[in-house]
C-alpha cells in the first residue's frame, strides 16, 4: 500500500516530474511573496462599509465591486443573475405577556466607538424562511431542541403540543430545530444564543472581547438545507428569470411554524418566568438563574410578518484560463452576502479570495499562467440556504461534471489561529501538504505543525463534508470533490451586527496575517491542482477512510455489510496498483495520454453518485456523504442506509446498501479502466 499518490526520490511535490516540481516551487514562492496583509485590510474595510443582505441594493453594489476588482486583475468576468425567493422581515415581535411583561428588542444596541452600530438599515433579528404567524401560548424550554430533548420531555410527561418552544442555539443546525418543534406540535419557536456557548462564560464580550454581548442576535436561515440547497421554489433546476416556480405551499424545505431569534438579554426574563421542574444538569445554561422546563406560567406572544418576494441575486465568476488544459477547471469559492456587515463571515474569506485572484493575475501578466483554468466564484445568498452556488451548479451541472477537478471553499477565512479543514478524502493529503508550505504568523512554524498538535495522531484530522456552506451543491448534487477550510478562534459575534470591521481589527485577525495565510494555503492547493502533471488525487486514501467509517458503522446497524467491506478492500488494492503505475508513467516523461488520464481521475468521484438521489431527499445524489437529517450541517457517511434505519425501515436500508455497493463497483471499474490505459 502506498500512503500517498506517488513518492519517489527525485521529485519534491506529488504529481510533478522533478523538473516541473522545481518550477512549481518557484511559482508558489513568488505567489506567497505577493500576498499582502495591507491589501487584505483595505479590501475588508471596503467590503464591510455597509450592511449587504442578499436581495438588497447594497448586495448588488458588493457584486459590482467584486466584478471591478477581478477585472483589474486581468481576469475574464461574468455575473450570473438568478431570481430567487428571499423573504425580508416587515415585523418581528416577541413579548412576554404573562405573568409579567417584557418586550424583546430585535436589533442590537449602538456603541459610541463603533460607527457601524448606528446604521438604520441593519436587518432586524429574524430567521429567514420562517412562515408568517401570530400566536400566543405557554412557553416550554426544550434545551437544544433536538430529538433526544423531546424524548426526555415525553418521558417526564411534558408535551409541547400547542405551546411555544424556546431553544438555545448549538448542537445542530437551526433548521433542524424548527422542523422538530413543528413535528412535535409546537405552534412557534424562539431561538437564543446562551452565554454558556458563546457569551460571557467564555470570556470578555464585545466591545471588550470577542464573545457575544447580551444584545447580539444570531440571525440565520431555517430553510431545510438537509433536504436540498436549492431555491425553495426551483428545487433541482436553475432559478433563471423565466423558470417554472412551485407555489409556495408546495415547497418541501420550509418550516411550518413561526421562528424568531432573540438575544440572551431578552431570553433571560422569559426563562425566569418559567416554572415546572428544574432542568437536567446538562440543560442548564449560563444565565444567572435556575433553568426550568415549564410549561408556563410564562405566556408569550410571537408574531412574524415578512415580505415574500422573488429577488435578484448575483454570482460573480472570474476566470484565469489555463494554457494547456483550459477545459479542466479548479474552482475557488466564497460567498459575498452577509446578514449585516459580515467581517468574518464571509468577508474575511472574500479578502483572501481576492488576494489569490490578484496575485495569480499578477503572475499571469508576467507570463506565468496555470496549465489548467482557475475559476474564482463569489456567491450570493449563501446565508439564506446556499442559494447562489446551488443555482449555478444546477444551471451548469453537466459542464461542471465534465470539467471540474475540484471545488475549494472558504467561508470564514479567519477568526483566530486554529486551522481546520474538511474534504473529500482524495484531497486530504493535498491540504496537509499545502499547510506545510505556509508559515503560521504567531508561531513562525508551518501551519501544519500547529494543526497537528491538536490531534493525538500521526497527522492532523481532516473532517467529512456535510452542508452549511457552498461546497454542498458541488459534492452533494454534482459529485465534485471539494475542500472547505479556514482558521478559527474565539468568535461570539456569528450572524450578529457586531461581526464588523471593528471586531476583526481588534479580535479576529488584527494584523490580517491569518487572512494572508489562508490565501497562501488556498492558492497553493489551487496551483498544484492546476499545474500537476498527474493530479494528486488519493483514491487509496479514500478507500481507507471509508473502511474506517464502515468498521464503526457496521456494529450499530441491523443489516449485513460484508459486501461493502469486501468491495472497499478491492477498491484500496486497485487504487494502490494504479498509484504505482501512475508513478512509473510520470517518471517515464510521457505526455501522450496525460490529459485524458487526469480527466478520468477527477471524474471518478461521479461514480459515487446516483441520479435517483437519496430516497428521502432526492436532490442529494452522492451516496457516501450528505448532511444528516438531524444535524443539518454536519456530515453523515452512507446517508441512504442511515436515513432508512432512522425511519425504522430495515428493508429500505438493505436496498440502499445494495445501491452503495453498486457505486463502489463503479469506482473499482473506473480505476481499472485507467490502469488499462497505462
Amino acid at each position: 500500500m502506498i500512503p500517498s499518490l506517488f513518492t519517489y526520490a527525485d521529485a519534491d511535490i506529488r504529481g510533478f516530474t522533478a523538473e516541473n516540481a522545481l518550477a512549481q516551487q518557484n511559482i508558489e514562492s513568488a505567489f506567497k511573496e505577493l500576498v499582502s496583509p495591507e491589501m487584505c485590510r483595505t479590501k475588508l474595510r471596503r467590503l464591510t462599509e455597509e450592511p449587504h443582505l442578499a436581495g438588497t441594493e447594497n448586495s448588488r453594489k458588493v457584486a459590482e465591486y467584486l466584478r471591478s476588482e477581478y477585472e483589474s486583475y486581468g481576469l475574464q468576468v461574468k455575473i450570473y443573475e438568478y431570481q430567487v425567493y428571499l423573504p425580508h422581515p416587515l415585523e418581528v415581535h416577541v413579548e412576554l405577556v404573562s405573568p409579567s411583561k417584557h418586550l424583546a428588542v430585535n436589533k442590537e444596541s449602538g456603541w459610541e466607538w463603533d460607527k457601524d452600530s448606528f446604521r438604520t438599515d441593519i436587518v432586524p433579528g429574524y430567521n429567514a424562511y420562517s412562515p408568517d404567524g401570530d400566536v400566543t401560548a405557554e412557553l416550554v424550554y426544550v434545551n437544544r431542541g433536538l430529538p433526544q430533548d423531546y424524548r426526555m420531555l415525553i418521558e417526564r410527561g411534558i408535551s409541547v403540543e400547542g405551546k411555544i418552544c424556546i431553544a438555545r442555539y448549538g448542537g445542530s443546525y437551526r433548521g433542524v430545530k424548527a422542523k422538530l418543534a413543528g413535528d412535535n406540535g409546537a405552534v412557534g419557536l424562539i431561538l437564543y444564543s446562551d452565554p454558556a456557548d458563546d457569551g460571557y462564560t467564555r470570556g470578555d464580550v464585545y466591545p471588550r472581547g470577542p464573545w457575544r454581548s447580551a444584545d447580539a442576535i444570531q440571525r440565520g436561515t431555517v430553510k431545510y438545507i438537509f433536504q436540498h440547497a436549492s431555491d425553495p421554489l426551483t428545487p433541482g433546476w436553475a432559478a433563471i428569470e423565466d423558470a417554472h416556480r412551485l407555489p409556495m405551499d408546495e415547497a418541501t424545505d420550509l418550516p411550518k411554524i413561526p421562528v424568531v431569534p432573540i438575544a440572551y438579554k431578552d431570553a433571560k426574563p422569559l426563562l425566569q418566568a418559567l416554572a415546572g421542574p428544574n432542568v437536567p444538569y446538562n440543560w442548564q445554561g449560563g444565565l444567572p438563574l435556575a433553568y426550568h422546563i415549564g410549561p408556563g406560567p410564562a405566556k408569550v406572544h410571537l408574531k412574524v410578518r415578512c415580505e415574500h418576494s422573488i429577488r435578484p441575486i448575483y454570482n460573480v465568476i472570474a476566470t484565469l484560463e489555463g494554457t494547456e488544459y483550459p477545459d479542466q477547471w479548479v474552482i475557488l469559492g466564497n460567498h459575498h452576502d452577509a446578514w449585516v456587515y459580515g467581517a468574518a463571515d464571509p468577508n474575511s474569506g472574500t479578502t483572501s479570495l481576492l488576494e489569490v485572484a490578484r496575485c495569480l493575475g499578477a503572475l499571469a501578466q508576467q507570463g506565468v499562467r496555470p496549465k489548467r483554468t482557475i475559476v474564482f466564484a463569489s456567491w450570493d445568498a449563501e446565508e439564506f440556504g446556499i442559494l447562489g452556488s446551488t443555482e449555478w451548479v444546477e444551471e451548469l451541472k453537466l459542464e461542471l461534471q465534465e470539467k471540474s477537478i475540484a471545488y475549494l471553499n472558504v467561508d470564514i477565512a479567519a477568526t483566530g489561529n486554529r486551522f481546520y479543514a474538511s474534504a473529500i478524502p482524495t484531497l486530504r493529503q493535498l491540504v496537509r501538504e499545502a499547510t506545510q508550505e505556509v508559515i503560521d504568523p504567531r508561531t513562525l512554524k508551518p501551519v501544519y505543525e500547529n494543526w497537528k498538535k491538536r490531534y493525538n495522531a500521526a497527522e492532523p484530522r481532516v473532517g467529512n463534508l456535510g452542508s452549511g456552506s457552498d461546497h454542498s451543491p458541488f459534492v452533494g448534487h454534482a459529485g465534485i470533490s471539494a475542500v472547505s477550510m479556514g482558521f478559527d478562534g474565539p468568535y461570539g459575534v456569528y450572524h450578529a451586527m457586531q461581526d464588523n470591521y471593528y471586531w476583526m481589527e481588534h479580535f479576529g485577525d488584527p494584523t490580517f496575517q491569518y487572512q494572508v495565510a489562508m490565501a497562501q494555503i488556498w492558492g497553493i492547493i489551487a496551483l498544484r491542482l492546476a499545474n500537476a502533471d498527474i493530479l494528486p488525487l488519493d483514491y487509496d486514501v479514500y478507500a481507507q477512510a471509508l473502511q474506517d467509517e464502515l468498521e464503526t458503522f457496521k456494529n450499530s446497524v441491523p443489516i449485513e455489510l460484508d459486501r461493502l467491506d469486501n468491495l472497499l478492500t478491492e477498491w484500496e488494492q486497485t487504487a494502490t496498483k494504479l498509484n504505482m503505475l501512475l508513478e512509473t508513467y510520470l517518471l517515464s516523461g510521457s505526455k501522450e495520454k496525460i490529459g485524458h488520464i487526469n480527466q478520468r481521475l477527477y471524474q471518478l468521484e461521479r461514480t459515487l453518485t446516483d441520479e435517483a438521489g437519496l430516497p428521502l431527499r432526492p436532490w442529494f445524489k452522492h451516496l457516501v456523504y450528505a448532511p444528516g437529517l438531524n444535524t443539518g450541517y454536519a456530515a453523515v457517511v452512507f446517508p441512504g442506509i442511515r436515513d432508512a434505519i432512522e425511519q425504522g425501515d430495515v428493508a429500505k436500508s438493505e436496498i440502499e446498501a445494495k445501491r452503495l455497493a453498486e457505486a463502489f463497483e463503479r469506482m473499482i471499474k473506473g480505476l481499472k479502466q485507467i490502469i488499462a490505459m497505462l
